[in-house]
């Protein structure tokens, strides 16, 4: 697959999720672990897409994507462990695969920004 493909489907996928979790968060009442875990986590998706579209890397500070890296590594933990729970060709899996694939992708163009930042 191509990297353009790649990072189409990946955007797709991070969009998807943000959707999601936006929804999510929504239904918690703000100061609780979930709800503060949810605002990292859109934070961190929020950063992969501004990456995934091209936006300008400029505009992301390094304490953003430091936390966006975090943010990732936390997200791509808790849907491998998902993904676990779920036989081969359940169409949840399909859904978690593709979005670990997506992470995954996030995650590196986070660690390249980063590693470009360093003096």
């Amino acid at each position: 697959m191509n990297a353009a493909k790649a990072h189409g489907e990946a955007l797709r996928a991070i969009q998807s999720l943000i959707g999601k979790s936006e929804k999510a968060r929504q239904k918690l009442p703000p100061g609780t672990w979930q709800h503060t875990m949810l605002r990292d986590h859109l934070a961190a998706l929020q950063v992969a897409s501004a990456l995934l579209t091209g936006e300008s890397a400029d505009s992301i500070r390094q304490e953003d994507l430091q936390a966006a890296a975090q943010g990732l590594g936390s997200l791509i933990a808790k849907t491998e462990s998902a993904l676990a729970k779920f036989s081969s060709g359940a169409s949840q899996r399909t859904l978690l695969q593709n979005r670990l694939e997506a992470l995954r992708v996030a995650q590196v163009l986070v660690k390249a920004e980063q590693e470009t930042r360093k003096p």
